[in-house]
């Protein structure tokens, strides 16, 4: 092949190139955006200059390619159906993750669809009204309606530019992306070849499916549960262990941990006479609540080589070791998507809701409508040894309905900071759903004081909540955490009697209050509390015991809290 049959040849490649991208530049414009311009966005913001073009120029051979192989593999009427379908679907992607990386700084995951599973409708009106509002979905209008009026019309159609320009520019183009599509090919063949970690669309998918091998997951964990459970120890004598399991509690947020605002007057006050304690250094395994709880109720943590549901359970062992078990919940009663917090009720002895309702209903009832369930399972206890879990609504958006109207102590004039006006009024929100919780913990240790029994109250929330702490974002994700979703209060209430006949125990609780822990390792803190042993309980892994490994890493989603989230500042 001559120099001129070559010249000839790379000239009508680039010519048809060219001709690709004047007759399909619509389209081709629209798979380049929607496919790489989030991953490019998130990649700028974190500072990868290097990954910016690359991952631009490769976004653009890959639209190329399917540009392509959409026209030239179909007829032309069964091209058009297949471009409108992916488009379609590849637009669902892009705008979520797109919503998940203005909120949150992250891209689409399994942390964000386990969010929406985890969500009900009134719910997603509140996310909705709290985080888009009028504004946002104005701009989502704005937005649309010049993309309709930009395919309609295809004012780049009206473009001339002569056959050697179009050449050349098809070339340009063509070569960057070709190299820097080996480039990433070669430097990052994780992010190439992933699979799910390419564009909105896959990553959507992959978390969908991982999402749903969880929820398939949750059925087997109601069959596991069944198991047998095997005590290795039980000589446990406490008359009541209460867990109140709270949400969505950023301890940042609280005055007994420093807050600025006087938003837990009595459990300052408990604090004050010594009554209770509270760990000073506590972070949660998840930012999201079924992650969450699938850790704290089971010997499943970080190092785990099982699935979560292969492991015994706190609620079927202390069953098992003679205790009483109550479930009384001001969340949701059944949900079509199993939740992990149910099923643990189910197999509770008692359990009681403040309103029969699944995951399409919600009224907003706030946690002091559980008071009286709390005094009828008091009513109704085991003289010799009872556990109790109280699960709150606890801090959960939207922050103003967790709350009734005479609890709003503070509004938007008490919160100082670089906040615009409508951050101020959700922070404030924020921390009036923090002060009725004062008045909720509080009231349900006093109600186990009035027992005058051998009894100690935990108090540990599922997970934090960033309110606008840092980089302007509202709630939590588990893709790109902050300290403030997963940094938690860790209370624990003990009654003078629990005092007399265990003051071992609570001299330990005492001392342990500046040990770093995280919470999926909970079970073993309240066996080691009530003197229960199997064949996973570990001494290390209980924050109150005299062998506690003090230095055992605290990864948050392959992430180091100690030495990348705090160190960061995050």
């Amino acid at each position: 092949m001559d120099k001129r049959e070559l010249s000839d040849k790379i000239n009508t490649f680039f010519q048809r190139v060219a001709d690709i991208f004047h007759e399909n530049f619509g389209f081709f414009m629209i798979i380049w955006l929607l496919g790489c311009s989030t991953q490019v966005i998130k990649f700028a913001h974190d500072g990868k200059v290097d990954l910016v073009m690359s991952m631009a120029f490769t976004g653009l051979i890959t639209a190329l390619a399917v540009t392509f192989v959409t026209r030239w593999l179909f007829v032309p009427r069964a091209a058009k159906i297949i471009r409108w379908v992916l488009a379609g679907v590849m637009l669902v992607a892009f705008v979520m993750e797109a919503f998940v990386l203005y909120q949150y700084n992250a891209l689409l995951g399994v942390g964000t669809v386990n969010s929406l599973f985890e969500t009900n409708p009134k719910e997603s009106a509140e996310f909705l009204k709290t985080f888009v509002g009028f504004e946002g979905l104005a701009l989502a209008a704005a937005v649309s309606l010049l993309v309709y009026l930009l395919i309609k019309h295809k004012p780049w159609k009206r473009v001339q530019i002569d056959l050697i320009s179009q050449r050349v520019l098809a070339g340009i183009v063509f070569v960057l992306s070709a190299a820097y599509g080996i480039y990433m090919c070669i430097g990052y063949p994780g992010l190439m070849f992933g699979g799910e970690n390419l564009t909105p669309l896959t990553r959507l998918m992959g978390a969908v499916n991982t999402a749903w091998k969880n929820h398939v997951a949750y059925q087997e964990l109601v069959a596991k549960l069944d198991d047998d459970i095997h005590l290795s120890r039980n000589d446990g004598r406490i008359t009541n262990i209460v867990f109140i399991l709270g949400e969505s509690t950023n301890r940042n947020h609280m005055h007994l941990y420093g807050y600025e605002l006087p938003n837990t007057p009595n459990l300052d006050e408990m604090a004050k006479k010594g009554e209770i304690v509270y760990f000073t250094n506590v972070v949660s395994a998840h930012s999201t609540t079924v992650a969450s709880l699938s850790k704290i109720f089971t010997f499943c943590n970080h190092e785990a080589t099982k699935p979560w549901y292969e492991y015994n359970n706190l609620i079927d062992i202390m069953n098992a070791a003679g205790y009483k078990t109550h479930w009384l919940s001001n969340q949701e009663s059944s949900g079509i998507w199993g939740n992990v917090a149910q099923i643990y009720a189910a197999h509770s002895d008692v359990s009681h809701y403040t309103q029969i309702r699944d995951s399409q209903e919600d009224d907003g009832r706030v946690d002091g409508e559980l008071f009286p369930l709390v005094d009828n399972a008091i009513a109704s206890a085991s003289a010799d040894k009872n556990f109790y879990v109280v699960h709150l609504m606890g801090c959960h958006l939207a922050y103003y309905n967790r709350y009734p109207y005479i609890y709003t102590k503070f509004t938007e004039k008490d919160i100082t900071g670089n906040y615009n006006d409508d951050q101020k009024e959700v922070i404030a929100q924020y921390d009036n759903a923090i002060y009725y919780n004062d008045y909720i913990v509080s009231g349900i240790i006093d109600k186990f004081r009035e027992t005058n029994t051998d009894t100690i109250v935990i108090y540990l929330p599922d997970h934090g909540e960033a309110v606008y702490d840092e980089e302007g974002i509202n709630g939590h994700i588990e893709e790109n955490p902050s300290r403030h979703m997963i940094e938690v209060p860790l209370i624990m209430w003990a009654s003078e009697k629990f005092k007399q006949n265990h003051p071992e125990k609570w001299e330990l609780i005492q001392t342990a209050v500046h040990n770093p822990y995280m919470t999926d390792d909970m079970i073993h803190t309240v066996l080691d509390i009530a003197d229960i042993g199997t064949v996973d309980y570990d001494p290390e892994r209980s924050i109150i015991n005299r062998e506690f490994n003090r230095y055992r890493p605290r990864f948050f989603d392959d992430k180091d809290y100690d030495n990348e989230i705090l160190a960061m500042g995050k």
